[in-house]
């Protein structure tokens, strides 16, 4: 059976995993015949925020404990993921893969990717494995490939009027931003790096969601069997 990774970043949209979007990865992963295997950094989210209120709490939060919530409580540290174990990664978005993975959300175009997620994503590329990404998730491809002195990688937030800042930020990076609907899979073959807008577009459906999710999985699917090559 085809082994998945799927790292997590929390337990809600405003800091951490989008709950639709991981559900709706590990059901599509489910359909097509993947195994998914969970993982999340064993380190504290960078807030909290009441998702009641739309505001920060004042506490602190666990991001694997939190993302065990999704897991059912099957799910390792980060630190602990080999991509050797697996055919290819993938992130679910919402804000905490800006806030929890990367620096984005304080350095904006300065940002840079937790040392921990940065092996990981760096062991896929290398060993020429696809690495997915949905919503603001793509932050991590676009990093990774800036880090890896790589330049007009293909990746999608969506449209301007949304991801206006992190497509700005994509380009200062040296990358290629093609714009893409809500469920429409933008693949760069080369790089095997794969993006879903999702949830970027704020006005999508938990149907439309899903179907982005559906498209990201068939697109790992096609690269392993060489459609994009």
């Amino acid at each position: 059976m085809k082994r998945m990774a799927v790292v997590l970043s929390g337990c809600g949209v405003y800091d951490g995993s989008e709950i639709t979007e991981a559900a709706g990865v590990v059901i599509a992963l489910s359909q097509a015949g993947w195994q998914a295997a969970f993982f999340a950094p064993d380190r504290d989210q960078m807030h909290v925020v009441d998702h009641a209120k739309g505001q920060q709490a004042g506490e602190s939060r666990n991001m694997l404990s939190e993302s065990a919530r999704i897991a059912r409580g099957d799910i390792k540290p980060l630190s602990l993921l080999e991509a050797g174990d697996f055919d290819a990664l993938i992130f679910p978005g919402g804000f905490g893969a800006a806030k929890n993975l990367t620096r984005f959300v304080e350095l904006g175009p300065a940002a840079t990717l937790f040392p921990d997620v940065s092996r990981v994503v760096n062991a896929f590329m290398q060993a020429g494995k696809p690495v997915a990404a949905l919503c603001a998730a793509p932050l991590v491809l676009g990093l990774a490939a800036r880090d890896a002195g790589l330049n007009g990688v293909r990746i999608t937030f969506g449209h301007e009027e949304e991801g206006r800042d992190m497509i700005a930020a994509l380009q200062a990076w040296g990358q290629q931003h093609e714009e893409k609907p809500v469920s429409e899979a933008c693949v760069d073959a080369e790089r095997k790096f794969i993006s879903v807008p999702a949830y970027m577009y704020g006005a999508a459906t938990p149907a439309q969601v899903f179907a982005a999710c559906q498209s990201a999985v068939a697109a790992v699917d096609q690269l392993l069997v060489g459609k994009f090559a």
